[in-house]
């Protein structure tokens, strides 16, 4: 009995994860996971594609547009810069808004992967914290900093409102 009830848990599972794929291919029909290789990457285009995705998200919401902050670009190439070789882990986000006054709210995403920007941003969504950093409506600049790091792309995307 207890395992017709643990195979009937394992086919909720399972048909949860296949809705979750199918309305990520509704929401974005035109792209499925893509072959990315670091062999001639720029981190600054990486950046700039990840810039298209976030907003792309936004919109896809209903909510504004991010503008690209130079301070927040700064910030965020230090932010990524300090975990070359390291793990992922958030510094807190007090030097971000003490160099990029008047913002008084910050907010992070982190990002190393092998992957496309479009494949980051999917997992960002995917992820409830890194979800709503992205889709908080009280953020309205933006600034990504990538490089390269033993053959993945590792990025800062650091988020600035009033």
């Amino acid at each position: 009995m207890a395992r017709k009830g643990a195979l009937g848990w394992v086919l909720v599972v399972l048909g949860v994860a296949l809705a979750v794929v199918a309305v990520l291919l509704v929401v974005r029909p035109d792209r499925g996971l893509q072959p990315w290789s670091p062999d001639g990457a720029d981190p600054q285009e990486y950046a700039s594609q990840l810039v298209a995705e976030t907003n792309e998200a936004r919109a896809d919401e209903g909510l504004p547009a991010l503008t690209v902050s130079e301070c927040a670009v700064g910030e965020a190439d230090l932010r990524a810069e300090a975990l070359v070789g390291e793990e992922l882990e958030h510094a807190p986000m007090t030097a971000v808004l003490e160099a990029c006054p008047p913002s008084t709210v910050a907010a992070e995403n982190l990002s190393r992967a092998a992957a496309t920007p479009h494949d980051v941003a999917d997992a960002w969504l995917a992820s409830a914290g890194h979800r709503a950093n992205l889709l908080d409506p009280s953020l309205e600049q933006v600034g990504i900093g990538c490089l390269l790091d033993d053959g993945e792309m590792l990025c800062s995307q650091v988020f600035l409102g009033p």
